[in-house]
């Protein structure tokens, strides 16, 4: 259904608009109270209600997944762990669920030269058990990284990168499950591929609401201008084959989406623009993809080479911008809701880290921050 993608990673919320006047809904994003021990670190819309997932450092098993149902019931899903060295220790990096089905990928930094250990665990709501594959399958001298995971009607997909062929950089690369098993199917010639003059990154992947998958990065083009261009990569099935479409460009020199969700007659993906938070809502049709011109949703913010941006689809959409702490300074989360009209925007300023966004399944949006001492989180109706 939906997929949560999140990186490794005052006490009174303030509310701001772009013209930095009061809002009038300034005590819509309330603070919530989810179960669960350690902090935030995913959060996921499910059939059932929202799939949190937490990181407990002084816990023998520190990943958790709770299932918080829309009365404010909760119960737990079993973890069964089954490879000490990384299932164990594992913070979770994404968490999809699809009517039921549920995939979690996590990892933990060791090792002598500090590579992550990643990790996926495949069940359902109410059990998920760790799927141990060998250290080559998404680590060793050629990986990238891993950056999220999707689950469609055609199965479940792991968004990452690997070093090309050609070793002309790093690829864009997926691994599909076969039974307990994950592996990299083999596409030469994809849009996927680095070559000499263009560098893929990945940013976020999710299902589409009609079947298939919708991955967003952006392409790094090498020439007399090097630039970043935003694009979106789309198949029917997680093994592809997978056709890039361009998105509006901003004229930045770097245009980076980092983020997507879909409702039901669109999706949204948000990222940087140079400094600028920016928007693309990308229109589902009979047609395809329409994506339309980007909108800036928050200027100047981006000041830090590794920003947080998290984006959730719905009637109206949500965009959450959070940087990393400095110095003694603690981190801040900016998030705006875009409707579709040329209304102004409302920014709302929460205290911590971003850690997670996601929609509830009766519409309302809950973001989690996260500070030295305890997470935070905030739902907003719809």
């Amino acid at each position: 259904m939906r997929s949560s993608v999140v990186g490794l990673v005052a006490t009174i919320a303030l509310t701001l608009t772009a013209c930095t006047n009061p809002a009038p809904e300034a005590d819509r994003w309330q603070p919530v109270d989810l179960p669960g021990a350690g902090r935030v670190v995913t959060l996921t819309g499910a059939d059932d209600g929202l799939l949190v997932g937490r990181y407990d450092d002084s816990a023998q098993e520190r990943a958790s997944l709770t299932v918080v149902g829309p009365d404010g019931s909760s119960r737990p899903v079993a973890m069964e762990t089954r490879w000490e060295w990384a299932g164990r220790e594992a913070e979770l990096l994404s968490v999809s669920e699809r009517e039921g089905e549920v995939v979690a990928v996590g990892g933990h930094r060791a090792g002598a030269h500090g590579n992550v250990r990643w990790t996926v665990w495949s069940g359902d709501l109410d059990e998920v058990v760790e799927q141990p594959q060998r250290f080559e399958v998404f680590g060793g001298w050629d990986a990238g990284g891993l950056t999220g995971t999707a689950l469609s009607q055609a199965g479940p997909v792991i968004l990452g990168s690997w070093a090309a062929r050609s070793r002309q950089g790093l690829d864009v690369a997926v691994w599909t499950r076969d039974g307990d098993r994950w592996a990299r199917p083999t596409r030469p010639g994809t849009p996927l591929a680095a070559t000499a003059t263009r560098q893929p990154s990945p940013g976020a992947v999710t299902d589409l609401p009609g079947g298939g998958l919708l991955a967003v990065g952006w392409v790094t083009v090498l020439g007399d201008r090097i630039r970043d261009e935003a694009v979106l990569w789309t198949a029917a099935e997680p093994a592809g084959p997978w056709r890039e479409v361009s998105l509006p460009s901003t004229g930045a020199g770097t245009q980076r989406p980092m983020a997507v969700d879909c409702a039901a007659d669109h999706c949204v993906v948000a990222g940087s623009s140079d400094e600028d938070v920016v928007l693309w809502r990308v229109a589902l049709t009979d047609d395809g993809l329409a994506p339309a011109r980007a909108r800036t949703v928050l200027p100047d913010a981006v000041h830090s080479p590794a920003p947080t941006i998290r984006a959730a689809a719905g009637d109206v959409d949500t965009v959450a911008h959070g940087e990393p702490a400095r110095g003694e300074q603690p981190g801040t989360t900016r998030v705006v809701r875009v409707g579709t009209g040329p209304e102004e925007l409302s920014v709302t300023e929460l205290p911590g880290r971003l850690a997670a966004i996601a929609t509830e399944p009766r519409g309302a949006v809950v973001v989690a921050t996260t500070t030295d001492d305890r997470t935070r989180t905030w739902r907003r109706a719809p």
